[in-house]
């Protein structure tokens, strides 16, 4: 089964790309409300190094 959530996904990082990380949570919620419950959030530099990492609730 696909759900529409499944679908939002693609947009949703389209979205994301070249948004500030800041951000990156209201963005999410823009797209699909649902997907923000259950989100891990982790922001890497250019070398791939942990910027900040978050729990979306």
């Amino acid at each position: 089964m696909l759900v529409p959530t499944t679908w939002n996904f693609p947009t949703c990082s389209r979205g994301l790309k070249g948004a500030p990380w800041q951000i990156a949570e209201m963005v999410v919620r823009a797209y699909d409300p649902c997907v923000s419950c259950a989100t891990h959030m982790i922001v890497v530099d250019e070398k791939n190094r942990i910027v900040a990492q978050r729990i979306i609730q």
